[in-house]
């Protein structure tokens, strides 16, 4: 979900009711207010790069299928979305992606900012005209994540919403809601910590996932207690959802995809995928 808890049963029912480029209509209806208080907190940043950074930061807290990650590099910047649950149908990649263009161009209404190259992870539509009219031409499917890419320099653009003094009110408002939320704090941050340690290349555990949330493992494990959840079902839920995103929508090779999961050889991830699927994971990429 992209939306706060209010709007999020009636976006629902306008993805799913209607035709699947009903995703994209989502971006001529954006507002902030969509986001329910991070999207009030993110406005009163100081400039695009701070909004983005605080949208990512938070987006638990509206979002407990996918995780947002920004990546700063030195001439583009890149916001990856993540699914850490079931694959998510069309529309609603579409209407999150539409949504969160939408809110970029709404907070810096001076600077028309065009996304360099847009990465989408279902195959290549009959009809890419809608798509192109929100996103433009650069469209790349079938990719390992959903990504939009932006030059760097639009996260030095002033935002006309900033305030200072609200920023502050928001930061620990959203701070005491994240750190309340049983969802926010526990499953969903963890999850979002899990796959940004596996892309570094750094095998998790219970002890190296509290140190990046800065709490104590204790307090890690009475939090997943609460929801039914352990650590190694979180971990092991995040590298099946991530196998099944890099075997049926990327080029990776196999060996690459076991190491970028954690696993210490091939064989192990054979077996995990059998466990997982059903099949190797050859044979599961095939299906695609």
């Amino acid at each position: 979900a992209f939306f706060g808890d209010k709007n999020h049963k009636a976006f629902s029912r306008f993805c799913l009711c209607g035709h699947e480029k009903s995703g994209l209509r989502a971006y001529r209806n954006m507002h902030p207010a969509m986001l329910g208080a991070l999207g009030y907190a993110v406005m009163s940043c100081a400039t695009l790069g701070g909004a983005l950074e605080r949208l990512v930061n938070y987006y638990p807290l509206i979002s407990s299928g996918s995780l947002l990650k920004l990546e700063l590099h030195d001439h583009i910047v890149k916001i990856v979305s993540i699914e850490v649950t079931k694959k998510v149908p069309r529309v609603f990649i579409d209407a999150g992606f539409s949504i969160l263009l939408a809110l970029i161009r709404w907070l810096v209404p001076h600077y028309y900012v065009v996304p360099l190259g847009v990465e989408l992870v279902y195959a290549p539509p009959g009809e890419r005209a809608g798509l192109e009219e929100v996103f433009g031409r650069n469209l790349k499917f079938s990719a390992g994540h959903n990504v939009l890419v932006f030059p760097r320099e639009i996260c030095n653009y002033p935002l006309i919403t900033a305030s200072p003094k609200l920023d502050r009110l928001h930061a620990d408002f959203l701070r005491v809601q994240l750190e309340s939320s049983p969802t926010g704090f526990a499953s969903s941050k963890i999850r979002r910590a899990v796959a940004q340690s596996l892309a570094l290349g750094v095998t998790p555990t219970l002890d190296s996932i509290a140190d990046a949330l800065k709490v104590s493992k204790r307090t890690l494990q009475y939090s997943l207690r609460n929801e039914g959840l352990s650590f190694s079902m979180v971990y092991n839920d995040v590298r099946q959802a991530l196998a099944h995103d890099y075997l049926r929508h990327s080029v990776y090779s196999i060996k690459y995809i076991s190491a970028t999961l954690g696993f210490s050889d091939q064989s192990s991830f054979y077996k995990a995928s059998l466990r997982w699927f059903g099949m190797t994971p050859q044979n599961y990429r095939d299906l695609s």
